[in-house]
């Protein structure tokens, strides 16, 4: 299988701090339901300038990112018709959050801030009971694992 970055992607890959992928991967990211959030990345060729900025928004968030469980996968090369294409079949640039239930839980056709991405994992249930657990609270008042 061809490689799915460029020179210029994964020399902006190595220096990341968090869990990133290739994606070549089946389209029910099976390997990562119940344990991480992907973060789908989408776009035309590694040399696309919102790729490189989305790309060091990531960089500059790691700590965040990887805290909430997620994993950065790419895929630039439409041609292709990945999995991942034919089950989300983005336009052009494109950015998707899936929850670890495996469901879609964002998608935007633009950079996307940290923020928005944290602040959307932080009210999902399954990430509030991880923050419940982390805080030591380990009490089921507040209902079971729940799905996202």
């Amino acid at each position: 299988m061809p490689s799915l970055l460029t020179h210029l992607a994964a020399a902006a890959l190595a220096q990341a701090s968090m869990p990133i992928a290739a994606a070549g991967l089946d389209a029910g990211l099976t390997e990562f339901r119940w344990q991480s959030r992907p973060i789908i990345v989408f776009a035309d060729g590694a040399e696309d300038p919102r790729l490189i900025e989305q790309l060091d928004h990531f960089e500059g968030a790691a700590a965040a990112l990887t805290d909430r469980d997620t994993i950065v996968l790419l895929d630039t090369t439409p041609a292709e018709m990945t999995p991942l294409r034919r089950r989300f079949a983005p336009d052009g640039f494109t950015v998707i959050l899936v929850g670890k239930d495996g469901g879609e839980k964002l998608r935007r056709d633009r950079v996307v801030n940290i923020e928005e991405i944290s602040a959307l994992i932080d009210t999902m249930p399954m990430r509030r009971n991880e923050m419940r657990r982390a805080n030591g609270d380990t009490g089921t008042a507040h209902g079971g694992a729940g799905t996202e």
